[in-house]
């Protein structure tokens, strides 16, 4: 089998859902040459794959059509471990098939509504080994300490800057003012610095505001394409925290929520910011004992890194929204 790519200006490929049973769960890609009644168009597109692509021509009708699958009885059996499928990539082999009777598959996607005639099995797309979607990312620590809190070499200690457990933080920059987390899949709004709009870090919130108001306006103007954004629940806002920046002075975020901060007015096209204080999380605080129940929230507090639950109101602090997610 060969590896092959096919260029995004050539073909639309649609992806549909399963036509039916299979042998296993469908963690593969068959990707069949269709007939598409649909008529001709051609449509001009910013494409966000291994890197940011503007001016792509995605031309209709559809030339592929590509249905989740499952593979067995391999022979010879692959030298590979196999990957998990989203978010990674796949990579895709020519495969040739028996003639079958292929059904006709209805399809509905951005470009219409229509039935597509598949004529035969074009590629098999395995998924790339990876982590899984909502796989644990590493906490970012390197380093290592002695209890008296000497600094020492790492190497068979067992500590977290030893192992380093988790997925390293890997994220892309999608070029439209969010970031998507490469282990988690999660879609991350990005932070202006002082340019007065919406995504401004220095904007600050009541924890009912930052949905009815925040969140609310967010989905109104349909922010980045995507009208489902929300306020992150507290692990998945934990799991944008690197708790060993290499600026000691800089918030303890992720690289790519903290570069390009330098100029006060930067949007989100120009720079990616954190304020180093208190964001809220969607998390209600339940404590073990006593109460008031209900009346505190979740927030991780970027300067150093720290959870902490503080009053739902009043009292301002910073958000950040996401999407995606299970």
């Amino acid at each position: 089998m060969t590896r092959i790519t096919w260029p995004v200006a050539l073909a639309l490929i649609a992806i549909l859902p399963p036509p039916g049973r299979a042998s296993s769960a469908p963690d593969h890609l068959a990707c069949y040459k269709v007939k598409d009644p649909a008529a001709k168009a051609t449509y001009l597109a910013t494409v966000s794959g291994l890197a940011v692509q503007a001016g792509c021509k995605v031309r209709v009708p559809a030339a592929m059509a590509c249905t989740p699958a499952s593979k067995t009885n391999v022979s010879p059996v692959p030298p590979g471990g196999g990957g998990v499928g989203k978010p990674n990539g796949f990579t895709c082999y020519k495969v040739k098939c028996p003639k079958a009777v292929l059904s006709p598959l209805p399809l509905q996607d951005q470009f219409g509504t229509r039935s597509v005639t598949p004529t035969k099995t074009l590629l098999l797309c395995a998924p790339d080994a990876g982590p899984a979607d909502g796989g644990f990312p590493a906490t970012g620590l390197t380093h290592c300490w002695d209890s008296s809190g000497t600094s020492i070499p790492c190497a068979g200690t067992g500590q977290d800057g030893d192992i380093r457990a988790g997925a390293a933080l890997a994220h892309i920059d999608n070029g439209d003012g969010t970031i998507t987390d490469v282990n988690t899949g999660l879609m991350w709004e990005k932070k202006s610095r002082g340019d007065g709009s919406i995504h401004d870090e220095f904007n600050g919130y009541t924890w009912d505001s930052a949905f009815s108001a925040f969140i609310a306006t967010l989905n109104s103007t349909n922010f980045a394409g995507h009208n489902d954004w929300r306020l992150p629940n507290y692990r998945e806002l934990n799991s944008i925290v690197d708790l060993d920046p290499a600026d000691r002075f800089a918030p303890h975020v992720a690289p790519a929520f903290d570069n390009n901060c330098f100029v006060l007015g930067c949007t989100v096209l120009q720079c990616s910011c954190t304020l180093d204080d208190e964001t809220w999380t969607s998390t209600t605080y339940v404590p073990s004992l006593g109460g008031p129940f209900g009346s505190k929230a979740w927030v991780v507090n970027f300067s150093d890194g720290t959870p902490a639950h503080t009053n739902k109101g009043p009292g301002a602090r910073a958000v950040r929204a996401v999407r995606g997610g299970s």
